[in-house]
């Protein structure tokens, strides 16, 4: 059987560190609520908003919340409401998602 090679250190190549979340949210996104409210809310809404404002059709794929969740302050899983989200493709989410990391505000233009 085929070995891997060694790999080689290069001590002038920066390592690479994977980035992390400053906060965990996997126990709000596995809970079976979510799982729950997040399907139906994608079956309800099958087009992306944003895409859907430029004349675009695109299939949602996330159920995004409008008001960006701060230091873990997910909302209660027990009362999750409609109008708190918005379905995104997977352009749009990335992009939404992109801006707020880097702290810029929904409407920036960018």
């Amino acid at each position: 059987m085929a070995r891997r090679p060694n790999k080689i250190n290069r001590s002038w190549k920066p390592k690479r560190v994977k980035q992390q979340r400053s906060v965990d949210m996997s126990w709000y996104y596995n809970d079976s609520r979510w799982r729950k409210f997040s399907k139906r809310f994608k079956e309800e809404n099958p087009l992306c908003v944003k895409c859907e404002e430029k004349g675009l059709i695109s299939p949602s794929r996330y159920t995004d919340h409008i008001q960006r969740l701060r230091d873990g302050g997910a909302p209660d899983l027990n009362d999750l409401k409609d109008e708190d989200f918005q379905p995104l493709c997977d352009k749009c989410h990335a992009s939404k998602s992109g801006r707020e990391a880097h702290g810029y505000k929904e409407g920036m233009g960018v």
